[in-house]
């Protein structure tokens, strides 16, 4: 009996694993590419399927875990199940949720979400599921991996296509040049400041295999996929994509420090992003007014793209990957921290010009000047109860336009115009109204509890560094936040299974030295 229970065990085990694996692949690959034909409501399209087949699989897990613990109990097992630090934040996460939407005066919004926002009650729970399903189910096989680098690979080209003024999967039949649409929604993602989330997590693992990879196949895709992600975080529009993009780099390059090949492959990276930027403004300019009303107007600007010193930043850092690829490891190590602090200086300096040419008080960074100052003023008007738990998941916008007058919250001009805004675009401020003080809190500490777990895993630390910056500025949406926490998942599984291998072998080698 006790025989046919452990097979029984074994076989469900390794049924949720392959159901975990399609879901990876489902995140990853079908949920990026799955439009629904146009750009028309995609952010409803694609937040449907997500919530429908998470819900199924998240199901099916928690059912067979339920058996699987009731034989394990049959057999009499009674050990607890170890919980990591990063477990522990995740159901504190979990569990301040509940009592915010519990408490709060909202009804149905704090638990289904704001509408065509979806970022209440349920979606969290299910990002919290997904960690766990993912780090108590993922058995590291390769191919879940490898689909999503595929199917980023194609995200990748379609967008680039999109930049040029070309639209390969017709999404764009329904909009003319003259559109918001034409210049703003990119690739199968949606808008702009979509695309950048999404990358601010799928960027990880490639880039995380390419520093760090084996096999010069391998590494040469990982390769042009990491180039081809960081061009596109430079080239889509939104001002976001420089500071993610910096963000990776600069994180390549702290870890290269103690590894040479990862500073060399770092800087290779930074000189093939470089160039492809300049060739892509070369061709843009090639095609003319087509691929210009392809850039928004009220983005980056197609100057910076076409600046013509990208050309040679590039070709001095291909100079630098060669020569560090020659000169000794503490001479490297040496010249690392220069040029880290030299690139630090750099990017501290640019980030202070463009904040000072941005437009003072409420239009500062597309507006968000006035959100954060409305979002910090409602928290402060709150009574005890709303600073402590918040006015519920995804309630900024019933609580924020109830508290102040609504006048001075509503664009009057411009594309927004009438425009309710469902969130801060500074996901803390918004943690701080939704949430209140608990809930940041437990949310800091998911991200502080993975950077002191995963701090050895480079394509954890790169998608934690990429999506805390973009954090500042954006939002929880469906295409980066349930990969943030499918990421972590990993990470996790990857550390659980380390320390089993690491158990194992430690109880074999015990068994040789007693001569067992």
């Amino acid at each position: 009996m006790n025989k046919n229970s452990g097979q029984g065990n074994g076989r469900m085990r390794d049924f949720i694993s392959t159901l975990c694996n399609l879901y990876f692949i489902f995140l990853t690959a079908v949920l990026s590419l799955y439009t629904g034909g146009t750009y028309w409501k995609l952010g409803d399209t694609k937040y449907m399927l997500f919530r429908n087949v998470t819900l199924v699989c998240l199901g099916v897990w928690l059912a067979v875990s339920v058996i699987r613990i009731g034989i394990s109990l049959a057999r009499g097992n009674r050990r607890l199940p170890k919980l990591s630090v990063t477990d522990i934040c995740m159901l504190v996460y979990g569990a301040v949720v509940l009592i915010s939407a519990l408490c709060s005066p909202f009804h149905r919004t704090p638990w289904l979400g704001y509408k065509e926002w979806y970022m209440g009650a349920l979606s969290l729970w299910m990002f919290v599921g997904i960690y766990f399903f993912a780090s108590r189910s993922y058995d590291g096989s390769k191919y879940p991996v490898y689909v999503g680098e595929a199917a980023l690979a194609i995200v990748f080209l379609i967008a680039f296509a999109n930049r040029l003024g070309f639209d390969p999967v017709k999404l764009m039949s329904s909009f003319n040049e003259k559109s918001w649409e034409y210049s703003h929604m990119i690739s199968t993602i949606g808008n702009i400041n979509w695309f950048c989330g999404f990358c601010s997590v799928t960027l990880g693992l490639p880039v995380g295999g390419y520093l760090q990879g084996k096999g010069k196949a391998k590494v040469f895709f990982l390769y042009i996929l990491s180039v081809m992600g960081l061009t596109l975080l430079c080239i889509q529009g939104s001002d976001a994509g420089f500071l993610i993009a910096a963000a990776c780099i600069g994180m390549g390059l702290l870890y290269g420090v103690k590894e040479r090949e990862v500073f060399r492959r770092s800087l290779a990276m930074i000189a093939g992003m470089c160039l492809t930027v300049a060739v892509y403004a070369q061709a843009a300019k090639g095609i003319g007014a087509k691929a210009m009303a392809a850039v928004p107007a009220d983005g980056i600007g197609f100057d910076r793209m076409a600046w013509g010193g990208w050309w040679a930043v590039g070709a001095v850092f291909l100079v630098l990957a060669v020569l560090f690829g020659k000169i000794s490891p503490k001479t490297a190590k040496r010249a690392g921290i220069i040029l880290i602090m030299l690139g630090g200086i750099s990017v501290a300096a640019a980030a202070a010009v463009y904040a000072l040419r941005q437009p003072a008080g409420d239009g500062w960074g597309s507006g968000r000047g006035g959100l954060w100052r409305f979002a910090w003023q409602g928290f402060v008007q709150g009574d005890f109860r709303q600073k402590l738990v918040g006015a519920g998941p995804d309630c900024f916008a019933p609580y924020i336009y109830s508290t102040l007058p609504a006048s001075e919250l509503t664009p009057t001009e411009g594309f927004w115009t009438g425009t309710i805004f469902a969130n801060a675009h500074n996901e803390w401020l918004n943690a701080l109204v939704d949430l209140g003080l608990l809930g940041t809190a437990a949310l800091a500490a998911v991200f502080a509890g993975s950077i002191k777990r995963y701090r050895k895993l480079l394509p954890g630390i790169l998608v934690i560094a990429m999506y805390g910056v973009n954090s500042f500025i954006s939002f929880q949406q469906v295409l980066s936040t349930p990969l943030l926490f499918m990421a972590l998942g990993l990470c996790e599984s990857r550390i659980r299974r380390e320390s089993v291998e690491k158990c194992e072998r430690n109880e074999v080698s015990l068994r040789l030295e007693r001569g067992v």
